[in-house]
């Protein structure tokens, strides 16, 4: 019956008859197995010690925080309850001594299970958010990917449950909001900030969040231009894609991605020039990568100076090595140098990777080379 690695401690007992009473209006059902926690490492209860109601209560913790979707879920917690009348503050004020210790995992527990007997606290969920949040750091300086995500992942859903709960919580609006920002959703945590700010009362805090709304909703509106601008390019509206994105970098000199379509708009339009300088701009900003290379050599090509377009082509190899376009490319500049070895050597790469590349086929037909050649004819 355990339903998670967490009970890996917990075994389920049945209630002997004497024990069929009840407990400030709580009436034991005895046909209902309850959980028990035993001592680590082993798999049955000590006879020695038997059945303390400490270790009933235990039981019911781990099962109240870990398996919510238990089918006895509900008499679990009333049980808990009617055993500890305290037991949400006495959960709390214990998972915050844990946490302050760095027993993470425990205290995690304690809060779980506090959450679930008493959803009507948004603080709740917030404490789980915060305790989340720490295990995300230590996992980042531990450099472990899986155990950060998984930390940000039980982040992200605590907060949610939270505000299933608490739809109007401004506290819960805010820490949502902000989690969002922090992990880059910007559109999420737009929405869940300005239902913030139409609710939340004025203050500092209210104050700090309408700035942070207002930078995400110049960063959407960019992005949004940014967006359009490639949209006209895909269309063919080289001028269009040039007006939006000279209003995108007027905002964003430092991103490269709006030189690139600036370079790309420039080239398709035949100022060489232009382009080049714009797709150097990229470079300059610490972004290197293929179809930059590529599009520099097209520009070098039509300037006039074919061995730095070689050039370039070699190194957007280096990047992309698999890549049959840049192949096609750069054989047909050797063809034009009538550098043909290197040519063959380049198209051979190129059918090995796709034998139905039409430009592979073309250029291959233009060196007199059968698919299974392995020397230029003549």
């Amino acid at each position: 019956m355990k339903e998670s690695a967490d009970l890996h401690d917990v075994v389920f007992i049945l209630l002997p008859d004497p024990l069929d009473q009840e407990i400030d209006g709580f009436t034991f059902d005895p046909s209902i197995l309850l959980p028990v926690q035993i001592a680590d490492g082993s798999s049955t209860i000590d006879p020695s010690t038997g059945i303390q109601i400490e270790m009933i209560a235990a039981g019911l913790i781990k099962i109240v925080a870990h398996a919510p979707s238990h089918e006895h879920t509900l008499y679990y917690r009333a049980l808990l309850r009617a055993l500890q009348p305290d037991i949400v503050k006495e959960l709390q004020l214990a998972a915050i001594a844990k946490a302050n210790n760095q027993e993470l995992d425990f205290a995690e527990e304690l809060f779980l299970a506090a959450s679930y007997l008493n959803p009507d606290i948004p603080e709740m969920f917030v404490n789980l958010s915060v305790l989340y949040g720490q295990k995300a750091r230590l996992a980042m300086d531990q450099d472990d990917q899986e155990l950060y995500d998984s930390a940000i992942e039980k982040q992200v859903n605590i907060l949610r449950r939270g505000l299933e709960h608490h739809p109007l919580s401004e506290l819960l609006l805010s820490e949502f909001g902000m989690l969002n920002l922090f992990l880059g959703n910007d559109e999420i945590a737009a929405t869940y900030l300005n239902q913030y700010l139409s609710i939340a009362r004025d203050g500092e805090k209210k104050e700090l969040i309408e700035k942070r709304v207002k930078e995400i909703n110049e960063r959407l509106e960019n992005d949004q231009t940014l967006h359009a601008a490639f949209d006209e390019m895909q269309l063919g509206n080289e001028e269009q894609a040039l007006r939006l994105i000279e209003t995108f970098i007027a905002n964003n000199k430092d991103i490269w991605s709006g030189w690139f379509i600036k370079g790309w708009a420039h080239r398709r339009l035949g100022d060489f020039a232009s382009a080049q300088k714009a797709f150097l701009t990229c470079l300059e900003l610490g972004e290197k990568n293929a179809d930059i290379y590529n599009e520099l050599s097209i520009c070098a090509l039509e300037l006039g100076n074919e061995e730095l377009s070689k050039d370039y082509l070699e190194i957007a190899l280096e990047l992309d090595e698999d890549n049959v376009k840049l192949l096609s490319n750069l054989a047909y500049l050797h063809i034009r140098s009538e550098e043909f070895n290197r040519a063959h050597e380049l198209l051979l790469r190129g059918q090995a990777i796709d034998p139905n590349d039409p430009a592979i086929k073309h250029l291959q037909s233009q060196l007199g080379i059968e698919e299974d050649d392995n020397v230029i004819d003549g």
